[in-house]
């Protein structure tokens, strides 16, 4: 194999290498930032579209964090007030029963301590 190499040279490419296409910028003359330069009329309205859209779905997003904050600080208002009250009942209940007991313990209500056998 490698005597049938040794005698021939490698060969160039017959074909030219294609050049790279050159293009030139195109610029505006008056150019202003935010105008659509496209020639395209309907693409460029369907991108104000999207764009409009975008921003919309945005704002609602917002919209909707904000509501939630509020329902959530409502709710935890709410459910302080109830803690509150549930726990003022729970103390008033409490101190019922302990006077109860103290009563029934110095003797003020019912027959007083019981003597043990």
């Amino acid at each position: 194999m490698d005597s049938n190499f040794k005698g021939q040279q490698f060969l160039m490419q017959k074909q030219k290498p294609m050049p790279i296409k050159m293009l030139n910028p195109k610029f505006e003359e008056n150019f202003v930032k935010g105008r659509d330069y496209d020639p395209d009329r309907e693409r460029a309205v369907k991108r104000k579209l999207q764009k409009q859209v975008k921003h919309e779905a945005e704002g609602a997003a917002r919209e909707l964090r904000k509501d939630a904050f509020f329902l959530l600080e409502v709710k935890e208002k709410e459910r302080a007030l109830w803690e509150k009250e549930r726990a003022e009942k729970y103390e008033k209940a409490l101190a019922f029963l302990q006077e109860q007991e103290h009563g029934i313990k110095s003797g003020q209500l019912g027959k007083g301590r019981k003597r043990g056998r």
